[in-house]
């Protein structure tokens, strides 16, 4: 009988090899307060390879961090990254477009509520991949569910924090194995590196952050999880519960999901 979750941690260990080469070519040291560590994005990556990924959407870019990893990786095996972000500082975002422009990403400036579910649909066929890291929270998660189809695969979201919500339905979802410490348990020698490299470097910039525990959490989505990801109904969405979300999407009302998002806030305080 063949051992599917051993199957599993070895395909795994091997894709994330791959990408923690990537990463170690001159990434860590990039790498700056605030945006995702070295090592949660070569695990998001390692997560897209094994299920066969094509196509990243991404909400939240910032200075572009983890945005300029996505491209690089894209690059290589002819790869569709998709990037949302509000771009409400001009001078920031300029300076953003300048360090992307190098790699095959679509910049896409505008709220995440009303692009991420469009352009979702506008992905080519093969699988899906989902990065957010702004919005952030509840809001994020009833987004992502509310853009969930089947061809979905990986689902990832920065700063689920240890106690949270949040980060409690990513491990009711998808197990401790949501976040990379405890999915990778036996490291090859690349990844080994690279951890290495990301704590002697973000303890030197004093990083905010846990550098032992990670706040990405990544599902990768069969039919049961994608099933329960996107039929989520939770009290913390307040208004903008993903099937009314996605409904507005589906009459063509998506500038009345970011309204939606306003509204549940004001009213609701989430």
């Amino acid at each position: 009988m063949i051992d599917v979750k051993k199957d599993t941690e070895s395909a795994l260990r091997d894709a994330a090899e791959v990408t923690a080469e990537l990463v170690l070519n001159g990434y860590v040291e990039k790498w700056v307060e605030g945006a995702i560590f070295p090592s949660e994005m070569a695990f998001f990556l390692a997560k897209c390879m094994v299920e066969g990924v094509t196509t990243v959407v991404e909400s939240g870019r910032q200075d572009g961090y983890s945005t300029e990893i996505l491209g690089d990786w894209a690059s290589r095996d002819g790869r569709r990254i998709i990037s949302i972000d509000l771009e409400d500082d001009a001078a920031r975002a300029a300076a953003c477009r300048r360090r992307l422009s190098p790699w095959p990403i679509e910049l896409i400036k505008g709220s995440a509520y009303e692009q991420f579910g469009r352009w979702t649909k506008r992905t080519p066929d093969g699988p899906v991949g989902f990065l957010a890291d702004g919005p952030k929270g509840w809001p994020a998660i009833s987004m992502m569910a509310a853009a969930t189809t089947d061809r979905v695969r990986v689902v990832a979201l920065h700063n689920l924090t240890i106690g949270s919500g949040e980060r409690a339905l990513f491990e009711q979802i998808g197990g401790k194995q949501a976040f990379y410490e405890h999915a990778i348990v036996a490291p090859g020698p690349r990844w080994t590196e690279l951890r290495n490299r990301e704590m002697n470097f973000a303890s030197a910039a004093d990083a905010q952050r846990s550098l032992d525990v990670s706040s990405l959490g990544v599902l990768s989505l069969d039919a049961d999880r994608r099933g329960m990801f996107r039929g989520l109904w939770r009290p913390e969405f307040g208004l903008h519960q993903p099937a009314a979300v996605r409904t507005l999407w589906n009459l063509g009302l998506a500038v009345a999901s970011t309204k939606l998002y306003g509204l549940s806030f004001r009213l609701l305080g989430r």
